[in-house]
């Protein structure tokens, strides 16, 4: 009897645990008949899917966003050697480069870059500040291209000019002088909005642009570690009231011919920098004043050798008399340049540039006749180019001043570089530009980390 009631327990066990289990898959999948069961399984499927496509689609969207953007962090400490020494970069930057295409005929690019000035920089006017901000955009604007044009609209740089240094017929875009011991040009230029087109033909390459308020050179401010003041405080300056049309246009045709290149331009500039005029002795007013360029420049390759150079002529340039009222020359300057590359680890650059001064005379104040400069620069990529080194030295005359820098960079991998920097001008005439600057020695690093 105990036998058979033990069997009995365990069959009744075993048919609760079966019915449990059926209902609670029956549960899980309702099954009227086999039509039924088909299409709803193929319903499931088609959500899967969908689920997971759009899935995908959100994250291919995200990436592709992602894609088309270049993100740098840069931290930048710059010292003053020289006494009084000093701290005067000590600053974070956050750089933003964007360049997407959509609508199969239109594209965004943007770069720009936000600065945080942490305490002892010398953009930092206040002492009591612990940290200030800024931004700047280098450029933003819409492109659209069809057959060979090409229109971009927005804040933009133009750049015509050869040179890598001086500014000959590079006279259309405006620079940052707030740093004025920069060499690197890239770093100078300052964006602007225009209209630019660009036309490309058998006959060779146009391009045009229009500008509708041009902007001008950024210059140290009052209580930064660069500014000076040639009048020590004693005037005030005063933007005249000027009526009439300021806007700049100007065309540029260019046209390749085996290894050699050259371009022939023309535009109708308003002058980046504001012509002064004395009003009174406690008062200087600044105004805008046109001129106008034509302009040649060329390229030649031979072998390992690229000669380049470039002339332009410019009327009605502003200039001050010695009772600092304006007055009106043409100027005629130049440039002619080589680098020579024997192989692609090492580049050797010289450079000759020349400022005249048509009909000049002894009446214009603290401008020469001829202002000349002669450059030098080596470079050299050393540890398969992951560390490059360089120095350039630039004279300046005939109010003589010497520049040079000293430059490495290493590629730490391929998010992480190191650059440092020693700049030292040698400057003894008072008449030099570079005179207020005589006593910045300095030795810069930057630790630039880009995703």
């Amino acid at each position: 009897m105990k036998n058979c009631s033990n069997f009995t327990n365990d069959v009744v066990y075993s048919i609760i645990i079966s019915l449990i289990s059926i209902s609670c898959v029956y549960g899980q999948v309702p099954v009227e008949n086999d039509t039924i069961e088909d299409i709803e399984d193929f319903d499931i499927i088609d959500m899967e899917s969908t689920l997971v496509e759009e899935k995908k689609d959100s994250i291919s969207w995200v990436s592709d966003v992602f894609s088309a953007m270049r993100l740098g962090i840069q931290y930048g400490f710059t010292y003053k050697v020289e006494k009084p020494d000093k701290i005067m970069n000590n600053r974070l930057s956050f750089r933003l480069e964007y360049s997407k295409s959509f609508l199969d005929y239109l594209s965004l690019h943007i770069d720009t870059k936000m600065f945080t000035f942490l305490k002892n920089d010398h953009r930092i006017r206040d002492e009591n500040d612990i940290v200030a901000f800024e931004g700047r955009t280098r450029e933003a604007y819409l492109q659209t291209s069809f057959n060979r044009t090409s229109i971009k609209a927005g804040i933009q740089i133009v750049v015509w000019g050869e040179s890598d240094y001086a500014i000959v017929t590079n006279e259309i875009g405006r620079l940052d002088y707030r740093e004025p011991l920069s060499l690197n040009m890239d770093d100078l230029r300052i964006g602007q909005p225009m209209l630019t087109v660009d036309q490309y033909s058998s006959f060779g390459y146009w391009s045009a642009f229009f500008v509708p308020y041009p902007e001008f050179n950024e210059q140290p401010r009052k209580g930064t570690g660069y500014y000076y003041d040639p009048f020590d405080g004693k005037v005030e300056y005063l933007k005249e009231k000027q009526k009439g049309n300021f806007s700049e246009y100007g065309l540029r045709w260019r046209k390749t011919f085996g290894k050699s290149d050259i371009s022939i331009m023309a535009a109708s500039l308003i002058d980046n920098q504001y012509a002064l005029r004395m009003v009174n002795p406690d008062l200087i007013a600044k105004s805008k004043q046109r001129f106008f360029m034509t302009g040649v420049t060329f390229n030649r390759a031979i072998n390992n050798l690229l000669v380049k150079g470039e002339v332009a002529i410019k009327s009605e340039k502003a200039y001050n008399d010695t009772s600092f009222q304006i007055v009106k020359k043409n100027a005629l300057d130049a440039s002619i340049g080589i680098d020579y590359s024997p192989n692609s680890t090492f580049t050797l650059s010289m450079e000759a540039v020349n400022y005249h001064i048509m009909d000049w005379s002894d009446q214009i104040q603290g401008i020469p006749r001829n202002n000349y400069i002669a450059l030098l620069a080596l470079s050299k990529q050393l540890m398969k180019n992951n560390l490059s080194l360089s120095w350039a030295s630039m004279y300046n005359g005939p109010y003589t001043n010497f520049f040079n820098v000293l430059s490495a960079s290493y590629n730490w991998n391929d998010h992480i570089t190191l650059n440092f920097d020693a700049l030292i001008p040698i400057v003894d005439d008072a008449r030099s530009g570079f005179y207020p600057y005589r006593d910045q020695k300095q030795v810069a690093f930057r630790v630039l980390y880009q995703l």
